[in-house]
């Protein structure tokens, strides 16, 4: 069993290069879906997760690497991005497509026969949404996929909860210091997000599977 948050508050230092191609990277994807698809609605939500799952599987393996395997760099960024990009997208879709029937629950609201549908999205999507930071990992990493990688991202947020949100806290504190103070601190956050995500995550699954084997 490891911890891996010393390596990442390290890597922010010593990956800066690395960290800056990953904001320019993430945020690029977002801002293609803005000027496509402003809004939130259902159509934006997948969009986002087609355009932006690639990115982030990249960004996710390339800091995976550096709190395991002490191996960063910007051309590691961009050969994962090829190698994970299919992956993250598919990755991505799952909570997306949950989110946008979500949104669409929330837009067909009528009355009470809807309140149980809504709800029911709702929860699904809060909860895919904190296992998709383990899940982006487990499965450009971990090599986890289908009902296994989200049984396993899933069974991490029971027994973990505060790495997805803490890590969602930290991308919620960025987002929205980026929009009141200034739009610069968005391509500083990716990086950062990543690295604390990759460390949470195999920080949680390495005690996880220590506890199993004692």
């Amino acid at each position: 069993m490891t911890d891996h948050l010393p390596t990442a508050f390290k890597a922010l230092w010593h990956e800066l290069p690395l960290l800056a191609a990953s904001g320019v990277l993430v945020c690029t994807a977002s801002a293609l879906v803005v000027l496509l698809l402003p809004g939130v609605t259902p159509l934006s939500v997948l969009l986002l997760a087609l355009l932006v799952g690639p990115a982030w599987a990249a960004v996710v393996a390339t800091t995976d690497s550096v709190v395991r395997d002490d191996r960063g760099g910007v051309l590691l960024l961009l050969r994962h991005l090829k190698q994970h990009g299919p992956a993250g997208a598919g990755v991505a879709i799952v909570p997306a497509a949950i989110t946008a029937l979500a949104l669409l629950n929330w837009h067909l609201y009528s009355g009470p026969l809807f309140a149980v549908p809504l709800a029911v999205s709702c929860c699904a999507s809060v909860l895919l949404l904190l296992a998709s930071c383990y899940a982006f990992s487990l499965r450009v990493s971990g090599g986890l996929r289908g009902k296994q990688l989200w049984f396993t991202a899933l069974h991490l947020v029971s027994r973990a909860p505060l790495v997805p949100l803490g890590v969602l806290a930290l991308a919620f504190v960025a987002v929205l210091l980026g929009t009141s103070v200034t739009a610069s601190l968005l391509l500083l956050a990716p990086g950062p997000v990543a690295l604390f995500a990759s460390a949470g995550t195999w920080t949680s699954y390495g005690t996880e599977k220590h506890a199993l084997l004692r």
